[in-house]
């Protein structure tokens, strides 16, 4: 007789449980952020995750990846191929269900260890999968929240900021403004109008907006780079083949041959994108 299928939901939460248990073994600082994390009276209903998000202190992220692998946990995709923010790595074990590594916040503009120890010291716990679990004040949960929903093209609202106690949202504005996040906390809101002039006003009105093309994200990226080695890394990371999206589409570790038929394509589509948006301002002009 087979044994039942325990529930999506169910084995998320015993993630978020087997992972405090990895951080309190090796003595590392985690927040568990977003899903059975988010206090329920900030929730539309229960939420169905199907993966585990972390964040991690920085100066501790090297120790609790070793504790992982010791606990089983194997590599997906690192830092650098995760995410256009190269925020977060992603894991598998063959008992948990995924579980997303951050090592910074997109959003923020805050060094990243600041940002942690800013949400560290407001810090609650709760119980998740029958172990007490550290996680974000309630402001910080809405403000995490909006972040989440600034970068999804739309497709997800702000539903912590709706359900947030209004004496609880000035002390999210404060913490948004503290962690120098106000233009991406706008953006998932519905206030980005707001910080026109902000200097990642592109980035976050690219991401909060319906999806455009990948030119598009490449420009508002390269107009919020605050720094002349910043817009060089956006340009490098512009042209490098994400050999991670790569094995995922090929179902297989890449050769060379791959990455190099994957550069050429990666190229003559950049050029099609940059002849398309051209034409397109240049038509609109005319």
């Amino acid at each position: 007789m087979l044994a039942p299928e325990v529930p999506v939901w169910a084995l998320t939460h015993v993630t978020h449980a087997a992972l405090q248990r990895t951080a309190d073994r090796v003595g590392a600082d985690v927040l568990h952020i977003k899903g059975p994390s988010t206090l329920q009276s900030l929730r539309r209903g229960r939420h169905d995750s199907t993966d585990a998000d972390l964040l991690v202190r920085p100066a501790h992220l090297a120790a609790f990846i070793a504790g992982m692998q010791e606990d089983g946990w194997e590599l997906f995709t690192d830092f650098d191929e995760g995410s256009p923010f190269g925020h977060a790595a992603n894991f598998i074990h063959p008992s948990w269900t995924y579980a997303d590594i951050h090592r910074a916040v997109p959003g923020p503009l805050a060094a990243p260890d600041a940002v942690f120890e800013r949400l560290w010291g407001s810090r609650m716990t709760l119980p998740i999968g029958n172990r007490h679990c550290t996680v974000l004040s309630l402001p910080a949960q809405v403000l995490m929240q909006a972040l989440h929903s600034a970068r999804s093209h739309g497709l997800e609202p702000a539903d912590a900021w709706a359900l947030c106690p209004d004496d609880h949202r000035d002390a999210v504005r404060a913490l948004a403004a503290e962690l120098q996040a106000e233009t991406a906390f706008a953006a998932g809101i519905g206030e980005l109008d707001a910080h026109s002039d902000a200097p990642d006003h592109a980035l976050w009105a690219y991401w909060s907006a319906p999806e455009g093309d990948r030119l598009d994200e490449w420009q508002a990226r390269l107009r919020s780079a605050s720094t002349f080695g910043a817009k060089l890394s956006v340009l490098r990371q512009a042209m490098r083949v994400n050999r991670t999206h790569l094995r995922l589409r090929l179902e297989r570790e890449p050769s060379r041959g791959d990455v190099a038929r994957e550069q050429v394509t990666r190229t003559a589509h950049a050029v099609r994108s940059v002849v398309s948006h051209l034409f397109r301002r240049f038509g609109r002009s005319s």
